[in-house]
């Protein structure tokens, strides 16, 4: 038994030792980004967006199907869904700490002139998973996500128009159930 354990041990330590030389072998590393790396080489879902305040124009296609359509083909995916609501995220964190407050969001929401029938306060309570009074990046991600996958009646991932006006029509007051709708069209 002891001589199995030792065998055991012996190739672990060489497999070990053989990650390791082929780690040094490496001259970039894979995993994340290089301390070299600037704002300008970083990934296009992490592109800095000015404030829906200064600018309501860039923030407010976003808001609607043919704007979060960003490949023209008709149809929304996932990613596209997930690269808006970053989007619509970092242009309502006014002050950029990473979390939208009440005043934040209705400011946004006052810039873009979409004033609908859910408030600010609604839609912070439906997102906001720890109760904290705000909403950071990943609840308002996660939000966006179930809503997202709501929205998607035959699962494949992606939204036709159809199913986006039927799911912005069953978040109309009265109707459902959900995260607020964030525009009709």
């Amino acid at each position: 038994m002891r001589k199995a354990w030792h065998g055991t041990a012996r190739s672990g330590l060489w497999a070990l030792a053989l990650g390791a030389a082929a780690l040094t072998a490496c001259d970039r590393k894979e995993t994340g980004p290089e301390s070299s790396d600037t704002v300008a080489t970083a990934p296009a879902t992490a592109t800095p967006v000015p404030p829906v305040t200064a600018d309501p124009a860039a923030t407010k296609p976003l808001l609607n199907f043919a704007g979060m359509d960003s490949d023209g083909d008709g149809l929304v995916s996932s990613a596209e869904n997930a690269k808006a609501s970053q989007t619509i995220f970092q242009a309502m964190d006014l002050d950029h700490d990473g979390a939208v407050t009440l005043a934040e969001m209705d400011a946004a929401r006052d810039a873009i002139g979409k004033r609908p029938d859910f408030s600010s306060e609604k839609l912070i309570e439906t997102a906001d998973a720890d109760h904290d009074g705000k909403l950071t990046l990943g609840e308002w991600v996660a939000a966006s996500n179930a809503r997202f996958a709501r929205f998607d009646a035959n699962k494949d991932d992606t939204l036709t128009l159809a199913e986006w006006q039927a799911g912005i029509a069953a978040e109309a007051p009265g109707k459902g159930a959900g995260t607020p709708a964030r525009s009709v069209k």
